[in-house]
């Protein structure tokens, strides 16, 4: 009888053991092919992280979130929730600006159609078949997630630079060899197609009349805080397919070759904004649906820092076409990436170029909660991009002393000092990669790159007034396509 008891124990048992199986293996496919065995799922479900296995950072082909041209802001809203009224947000000089002293301009990025590039990725890594596509930098072109080999075109050229290359993942047919870096006189394989640049997509087709109304800033901070103010307030504007007005005189108008468009007014007074209607965030660092939450039938002012990419996201392409840095900036920095080459007597195609933000300065010890990138961070971020090819790291900071006493010697780096914050910004831009610190100078030094990004992942002190600020996990602020360490 025993014997039978325990027969049957066992038989459902196993019966149970396949049952769950079966259900892991179902919810494992729901969440992609990348995700389809079960040791995937639980990897994810228990680690949580984008790193691979052995510890070495993964090309990132996928760059911004695609164009939203399915229903506008309002009528997402009018679907989710139900009008919640802002608060008042927190006054400025509770939340210094993140932007740094003595900090560089964003150099035009020059890619070149290639294969195989600068990464020593394991080629065992990867199971893709082989798939090329277009930059979205520069032409809005949906991007795939098994990307072997990026093609990379700009339409206008500054200068006729050596061309320069991110590394992506090995080709399927190669996976029995190390690739090796492309050199100069290297043709691109029969694997890569090079695409005619086409201009980026708009956001969103419309047959209505374009709104006589518009949106407005409320510019407060530095560079990295109006940058914010800016993107979020385009994108608002451009979801409802209106304009948001800057003046000629605002320091975004100053530092980035701004252009009338659809979505865009550069105005001499910004006297269209003389009696528009306030909407005010919730929180700094968080998304917030109701700032949005407006018809375009008046004027708006949207305010106040505004710090989440979800603002912008479906304007993303039209943002990049906006935000290039004037001739001045650019030609400073353009000419110290010249001269650091020389310096090790490489060509932009045989090297690496890593740009490193480090943030201090009135953030240590604030009282408001912030929280500055340790040296370990930097330590570990500078190993995670060891696998590039000739990597040279190229640092700008408010605190150079602390820089060369914590970040490490045995790595090649260029300390760079005595430019202004938008010649430090475009020179970091223009690299191929960004380890960023903290503050939103930092995270636009990195969304401007668009190349592989690091971040600090603890910003704020947990209990504190900044803290407050932020989502519960922090990705309302952070890029989701960027690596958090």
């Amino acid at each position: 009888m025993n014997l039978k008891r325990y027969s049957a124990c066992l038989v459902a048992s196993l019966f149970a053991t396949m049952v769950a199986f079966s259900t892991l293996v179902m919810l494992s496919q729901r969440l992609g092919p990348d995700h389809f065995r079960p040791i995937k799922l639980l990897n994810v479900m228990l680690q949580g992280n984008r790193m691979s296995s052995n510890g070495i950072i993964k090309s990132t082909p996928f760059r911004d979130p695609l164009p939203v041209a399915t229903k506008t802001d309002i009528e997402l809203i009018a679907i989710a929730n139900t009008q919640i009224k802002p608060s008042v947000p927190p006054s400025s000089s509770l939340l210094p600006s993140p932007t740094k002293v003595g900090a560089t301009s964003f150099a035009t990025k020059l890619r070149t159609t290639s294969s195989n590039v600068k990464s020593s990725t394991p080629a065992a890594s990867t199971k893709s078949s082989i798939t090329t596509v277009t930059d979205a930098k520069s032409t809005g072109v949906s991007e795939s997630s098994s990307i072997i080999n990026v093609t990379k075109t700009k339409p206008t050229s500054p200068s006729p630079k050596t061309a320069r290359r991110k590394p992506t993942l090995p080709s399927s047919t190669t996976a029995a060899t190390k690739p090796t870096p492309i050199t100069a006189t290297r043709k691109p394989t029969s694997a890569t197609v090079t695409t005619k640049p086409t201009s980026p997509s708009p956001i969103k087709a419309t047959t209505k009349a374009q709104s006589k109304f518009y949106v407005c800033p409320t510019f407060m901070g530095r560079l990295g805080n109006h940058l914010f103010q800016f993107a979020s307030g385009f994108g608002i504007a451009a979801s409802k397919d209106m304009q948001f007005v800057v003046g000629e005189s605002d320091l975004i108008s100053r530092i980035f070759q701004l252009k009338n468009s659809r979505h865009l007014l550069i105005s001499r007074d910004r006297h269209e904004c003389a009696h528009a209607r306030p909407h005010v965030e919730a929180r700094a660092c968080s998304y917030d649906k109701n700032v949005g939450n407006f018809k375009p039938d008046a004027t708006y002012r949207v305010a106040s820092y505004l710090q989440s990419w979800k603002y912008f996201q479906n304007a993303s392409q039209e943002l990049r076409e906006q935000l290039k840095f004037k001739a001045q900036s650019q030609t400073k920095a353009d000419s110290i990436i010249d001269g650091i080459l020389k310096k090790y007597n490489a060509s932009r195609e045989n090297v690496t170029l890593i740009a490193i933000h480090v943030r201090r300065g009135d953030m240590v010890n604030h009282g408001f909660g912030y929280l500055v990138a340790t040296k370990e961070y930097f330590e570990k971020a500078m190993e995670l991009f060891s696998n590039y090819s000739s990597p040279i790291y190229i640092l700008c900071s408010n605190d150079l002393a602390w820089s060369k006493a914590n970040i490490p010697q045995t790595k090649t780096v260029e300390f760079i000092s005595g430019n202004s914050a938008e010649v430090d910004m475009a020179l970091m831009a223009s690299c191929d990669h960004v380890i960023s610190s903290v503050g939103s100078f930092s995270w636009w030094t990195g969304w401007l790159n668009n190349g592989t990004v690091t971040y600090y992942k603890w910003p704020a002190k947990e209990g504190s007034g900044l803290r407050a600020q932020f989502s519960s996990d922090f990705m309302d602020y952070f890029y989701p396509h960027w690596t958090g360490l």
